[in-house]
């Protein structure tokens, strides 16, 4: 009686998702629990309200997923008793049990996290996490720490979880320790609780209004506000003091000297949290504090029936999209994302629409997140299904929503910079798998992958060859011999500067070669090349990850051990080779 719904799926309409991330240990050790996707809580049972609402006439799993189950939750016999319930057009409105549990993929470093005016590292968040989740570290990877605070995050259509954000992360008291003693935080247990008196004032508003027209009009969210914020003051001395005294207070002295935060912060921030705190908004709160290097999937149960989010910044994310295949493939290399070339799923057609946007409905579309300034992606395949909107108030008006999958699914971005010029069509950005004479299939697989290789030589050979030559036959001309045309002149150029006196001393720069690792050894021979080649040219070789700590941030960070830097190198003008074997490394992509 006692136990959360757990649902079991049977229908066609059900879209499966399958998420995973093979980790490459650099800083290190490779361990099983240290795998992909990365998930902090287990399973937990919480109070939740029902955010997606599915027509009255739709008969489904779906149905019986998100409007039966949210209905007919387990509950013991005392909630059952103390419960408020609200009827609207013959149907009930009141919190019941949910099994919640969410999973991230990470491809990158988390380092530090910012708040209130202080940055946490690593250590400490793991070790806070565990005293503000009540849970153990599951992995010390870096990874299984964005999970923790994804978990005190996503809160929204529960109290208990938003009063839990509100006193670990939302008010001006809120900090990070180490110590148990110090934070001093409640068990979940009391949190909801105290969600029990928003619940109530709630329920007597659902009688009347939607948690639509509740969560969308800032005059109703208030009116909830001040009816909770009435109620706990009459019994703040034996609710919250006990448990959330360190945190909450009502005595104007102790809030204006800033120990504790004001009992009208705390309703608001609740308040807030329990409308607001959906997946997208999770993600884009967790990325504007978080320091490190991210490609992020994440996804909640109580969002995986409709829609995951991804985002990236500092590392490279793609999504690709097949409409006629029913299939969106996301990775962090681009090559990975084209698995869907070639394969053939049951159920899939080619045929033509009617009518074609651009004409390009049928065709593959792969889609870049902005890495380098940063930016957040929403998926959404409920745009068929539920009455709901998709994505919360606070990111309606500065995301850019957008169909793809010829209207059944949409997507949603938010960039963290303004770096790039939005655009009214979203084909503007994409990158076509299908009809591009530049994009190839995936390889077949093969028995003995090294013999492949070996009897692949000459052909490679042979195709790097003729791809200096322009074809008159199919009307195209070599990228790589018009590059090296261009090269060529800028090298002129420079040599005739020296000549000619004007190209300054040996700490301008003429050529500067960049990459990482193996490119980065490749373009250290190539500048060994190009000097012995041009001895009156000053050729320099730097690591990009090096270069941008100079010149990719807000402070210029010299490498120790290193000797360029802004002063003793001058780059103006400097004709610039970026070296990368797979076209997709963060850094050189950055520089």
């Amino acid at each position: 009686r006692n136990r959360p719904n757990v649902m079991n799926p049977s229908s066609d309409e059900l879209t499966h998702a399958f998420m995973g991330h093979t980790r490459f240990a650099t800083t290190s050790k490779a361990t099983f629990e240290g795998t992909h996707p990365q998930q902090w809580t287990p399973p937990r049972a919480r109070r939740m309200y029902n955010f997606n609402l599915i027509p009255s006439d739709k008969t489904s799993y779906l149905n019986s997923l998100l409007d039966k189950s949210l209905r007919e939750g387990g509950m013991d016999d005392q909630q059952e008793d103390n419960r408020s319930t609200a009827t609207r057009d013959g149907k009930i409105f009141y919190p019941t049990k949910v099994a919640v549990e969410n999973y991230i993929t990470h491809n990158g470093d988390f380092d530090f996290y910012h708040l209130n005016g202080t940055t946490y590292e690593l250590d400490t968040i793991q070790k806070w996490l565990e005293i503000a989740l009540q849970s153990p570290i599951p992995a010390s990877v870096d990874s299984a720490a964005i999970a923790g605070l994804i978990d005190l995050l996503r809160t929204q259509g529960c109290f208990g979880l938003s009063i839990r954000y509100a006193v670990c992360l939302g008010l001006s008291s809120s900090r990070m320790t180490d110590d148990a003693a110090v934070a001093n935080l409640p068990g979940y247990e009391d949190y909801e609780k105290i969600g029990v008196y928003f619940e109530q004032v709630l329920d007597d508003m659902l009688r009347t209004k939607k948690l639509e027209e509740i969560s969308s009009s800032l005059e109703e969210r208030r009116k909830l506000s001040d009816r909770v914020e009435a109620r706990l003051e009459c019994e703040f001395n034996t609710i919250l003091r006990p448990v959330l005294g360190h945190y909450v207070s009502n005595e104007e002295d102790e809030v204006e000297e800033g120990i504790t935060a004001s009992l009208y912060s705390f309703v608001n921030v609740t308040v807030d949290a329990f409308f607001d705190n959906d997946l997208l908004h999770t993600t884009k709160t967790f990325l504007a504090n978080a320091k490190g290097s991210f490609g992020l999937c994440i996804s909640s149960s109580l969002d995986a029936h409709r829609q995951i989010c991804l985002a990236a910044r500092g590392q490279t994310m793609s999504i690709a999209f097949y409409p006629t295949k029913g299939l969106i493939c996301y990775g962090s290399e681009q090559a990975a994302v084209k698995a869907g070339i070639t394969i053939h799923l049951p159920g899939a057609h080619n045929d033509v629409l009617e009518k074609s946007h651009l004409d390009i409905d049928n065709d593959a579309l792969r889609l870049d997140l902005d890495d380098l300034g940063g930016e957040v992606c929403l998926l959404d395949w409920g745009v068929r299904t539920y009455r709901t909107r998709a994505i919360s108030p606070p990111s309606r008006s500065i995301a850019e929503c957008h169909q793809v999958m010829n209207g059944s699914a949409a997507v949603y971005l938010i960039q963290e910079s303004q770096m790039k010029r939005k655009n009214d069509l979203l084909y503007h950005r994409m990158t076509r798998l299908t009809r591009n004479q530049f994009i190839k299939p995936l390889q077949e697989e093969s028995d003995d992958l090294v013999l492949s290789d070996i009897k692949d030589i000459p052909r490679v050979c042979r195709r790097i060859q003729d791809d200096w030559h322009n074809s008159p036959t199919v009307k195209t001309m070599s990228l790589n011999r018009l590059t090296m045309w261009n090269l060529g002149r800028c090298l002129r150029k420079r040599m005739e500067m020296r000549v000619n006196g004007e190209g300054g001393g040996d700490n301008v720069v003429d050529i500067l070669l960049t990459g990482c690792e193996v490119s980065l050894w490749l373009a250290e021979q190539f500048a060994s090349d190009l000097q012995k080649a041009f001895p009156k040219l000053v050729v320099r070789c730097v690591s990009s990850n090096k270069f941008l700590g100079l010149h990719g941030q807000e402070i210029s960070i010299p490498a120790i051990g290193f000797p360029m830097s802004s002063k003793t190198q001058t780059i103006n003008d400097a004709i610039v080779i970026i070296v990368s074997h797979s076209g997709g490394t963060f850094a050189p992509l950055a520089c």
